[in-house]
């Protein structure tokens, strides 16, 4: 079973990272921090170096992880300096996102919000050094506080009513029952009450998982779902063109579910009594 979780926490990455690298298209975090004192020319060559790099390391983990090498290996290191370097970017991401924006809430809960992107990595480095049953533990509570930092974070945008929130469950809406303008007064003030009830069930879905000598895996499947589906929504609210806001989410849904598989008993965790 170990390895089984290894592999699926190794193509969470490579999905993560290909959709990171597809949205680079447009100017990244970092590249808008810097133009003004780096100029284009510069900015734009890194996000260029960035994507190759992404795609590169992608395809380089995939490779890898057939050959399992050992951690003291040189494939090892070289796994792990990737792996590193891919939690490293969704951080950066996710800090100077957060500071083209200072004053705006919104993007204050970016740093915990993405949270579980950046986590993602640094549990597959350590479930591969070191693959003890005190290490699983230690990785077990990572994942669920990058877990609970990216339900808190999107459920604090849900409460402060984020219009782009509201955007998704109108769009969602608009794709599955059509776009009627009699009715988009009425799907905005159901969206608006709607995120509300969501970002309460966010919260209490963060207790619930962090719950000290508990695993309650039905919880963990309910997160996995409910990340899942706020990942698909922007496809559809936008169209399949926006498959890489999805890819780069894909660890919202990815690991709750890592976590539910990998918790045998349904309530209670033994070997932390």
């Amino acid at each position: 079973m170990q390895q089984k979780l290894i592999w699926f926490l190794r193509i969470l990455i490579v999905i993560q990272s290909l959709g990171y690298a597809a949205k680079l298209a447009a100017p990244s975090a970092l590249n808008s921090y810097l133009l003004g004192s780096m100029g284009g020319a510069f900015v734009l060559a890194l996000d260029h170096s960035v994507w190759l790099f992404l795609l590169f390391a992608s395809g380089a983990l995939l490779v890898l992880g057939f050959f399992g090498p050992a951690a003291s290996s040189v494939l090892g290191k070289i796994d792990f300096a990737f792996l590193g370097l891919l939690a490293l970017w969704p951080f950066v991401a996710s800090i100077f996102s957060w500071l083209n924006n200072t004053g705006d809430p919104f993007y204050a809960t970016d740093p915990i919000g993405h949270a579980v992107r950046f986590a993602a990595p640094l549990a597959l480095v350590f479930l591969t050094i070191n693959p003890t049953q005190g290490c699983q533990r230690g990785v077990d509570w990572l994942l669920r506080l990058s877990v609970a930092g990216a339900f808190i974070g999107h459920g604090l945008c849900a409460w402060w009513i984020k219009p782009s929130f509201i955007d998704l469950i109108v769009g969602t809406w608009d794709t599955i029952l059509g776009q009627d303008l009699s009715a988009s007064v009425s799907r905005q003030a159901f969206a608006e009450a709607l995120l509300s009830v969501i970002a309460i069930q966010d919260f209490i879905l963060v207790v619930l998982l962090l719950l000290p000598h508990r695993k309650i895996r039905t919880v963990a499947m309910w997160m996995a779902i409910w990340g899942l589906v706020t990942a698909m929504s922007r496809m559809t609210a936008y169209g399949w063109g926006n498959w890489h806001d999805l890819a780069l989410r894909v660890c919202n849904g990815g690991i709750p579910l890592f976590l539910w598989y990998s918790w045998k008993q349904p309530t209670i965790d033994r070997t932390n009594s």
